[in-house]
């Protein structure tokens, strides 16, 4: 009873993920993560609201997709395997062309977003600047009450400035790669599994 036990919140806390072995064994084949989807029939891959001018992917089958995108690391190319049934030659160009749809709809969306926050961005360096500059012109003329307000504008510019620049540029540049990569999948059929 010297020495102190490790707790059960202890040991969960330093449990170590074995990620990269497990990819490598089970995904990742000469350099290209291959994604086996088991499906029993095409209405597993598109959405029951498809149309015949317009058809969707399944937004469960989409989810299990991108949460084990988010899994494989940025270098590797995708390869979405389905598993199942036979399907004809008409299906399969069908569930490839809603994938690649879905994929391009989900890339135009995060390009959008993108150029969104590119304007938001010099829209934040021209208010710091010009409140900046605004800021040491005024604070020769103006007493100090009215100048805190220039100086909460000032800084609200900056906040915003600096969180894109160290935050959320990367996320967004990050997402735009994982749009990109689905965008860029291959997609196979494996029969009779």
């Amino acid at each position: 009873m010297f020495g102190r036990t490790k707790s059960k919140r202890e040991e969960f806390y330093n449990k170590k993920s074995h990620l990269d072995s497990r990819l490598k064994k089970d995904i990742i084949r000469n350099g290209i993560a291959y994604l086996p989807c088991k499906v029993s029939g095409i209405d597993d891959i598109l959405s029951k609201f498809s149309t015949e001018v317009i058809a969707a992917v399944d937004a469960e089958f989409s989810d299990t997709l991108l949460n084990t995108v988010d899994c494989i690391p940025q270098e590797y190319p995708l390869v979405l395997e389905i598993h199942g049934p036979k399907f004809s030659q008409e299906e399969k160009e069908l569930i490839t062309e809603t994938i690649i749809s879905d994929a391009d709809y989900m890339l135009g969306k995060t390009e959008a977003e993108y150029r969104h926050h590119r304007k938001v961005f010099w829209g934040m360096v021209t208010g710091t600047v010009g409140s900046g500059i605004l800021l040491g012109t005024l604070k020769h003329f103006v007493d100090e009450v009215p100048l805190e307000f220039f100086y909460v504008l000032f800084w609200l510019f900056a906040d915003a400035l600096v969180r894109y620049l160290f935050i959320e540029h990367g996320d967004y540049k990050n997402e735009k790669i994982r749009a990109g990569r689905i965008a860029s999948m291959k997609v196979e059929f494996v029969e009779g599994e």
